[in-house]
């Protein structure tokens, strides 16, 4: 099952990809209006107009080395599924926007997946990237800056860092979602315990 997880790592890996140096991830809950905002911006390549067009295509891609664009055209569909939108700002030059919004009372919303253990793999494999991480829901929020942890000397290359960051996001994310009220499609699936076996699996390929 696709989750928001997997569209962050997908994202994040064409922000990767355009040679950006900064990288936000931002999820906005709000149980009041029932939306989720998922949000990606990076200091990129950036896209002209027209391949901003294109991106919906699933058969377009910038790539050389994969003939279909998935990632966009998937995440479009998930949020569409939900009775959201995505929307796509770009500028030659200055970078991306991506944003995906999400109806929470939709049983099509998706789960939020492991963010924590595709974070840690994000930070991992890209020291030279700030990576600045945020998750809100209504008023809690909890954020992490890749920046703020090498400034405390974390360093996620050594062996032991890596499930003690992961650990610590999974208990942040998880403080700040006792916000979420304790009924409905969104909160039932956000409380259930990460599948860690399949998350293996399936991250091994990046």
């Amino acid at each position: 099952m696709i989750d928001l997880a997997m569209h962050m790592m997908d994202i994040a890996q064409n922000s990767l990809r355009a040679g950006a140096k900064q990288i936000d991830i931002d999820l906005t809950e709000s149980s009041r209006d029932h939306t989720l905002l998922f949000r990606v911006s990076d200091n990129g390549s950036g896209m002209s107009r027209e391949t901003v067009e294109k991106l919906a295509d699933p058969f377009f891609t910038t790539r050389t080395t994969r003939k279909a664009g998935l990632g966009i055209p998937f995440l479009k569909m998930t949020c569409e599924q939900a009775d959201g939108r995505l929307t796509v700002s770009s500028e030659e030059g200055r970078g991306t926007v991506v944003e995906a919004l999400y109806r929470t009372d939709h049983p099509d919303c998706l789960p939020p997946g492991d963010m924590a253990g595709y974070l840690v793999l994000l930070l991992r494999a890209n020291p030279e990237v700030r990576f600045r991480f945020a998750s809100r829901i209504d008023d809690a929020e909890f954020v992490l800056d890749s920046d703020e942890l090498k400034e405390q000397g974390i360093n996620l290359l050594h062996p032991q860092m890596p499930d003690a960051v992961r650990g610590y996001i999974r208990e942040n994310l998880k403080e700040i979602g006792r916000k979420r009220p304790p009924y409905g499609f969104p909160y039932r699936l956000a409380t259930q315990a990460p599948q860690t076996d399949n998350m293996q699996q399936t991250t091994e390929r990046y």
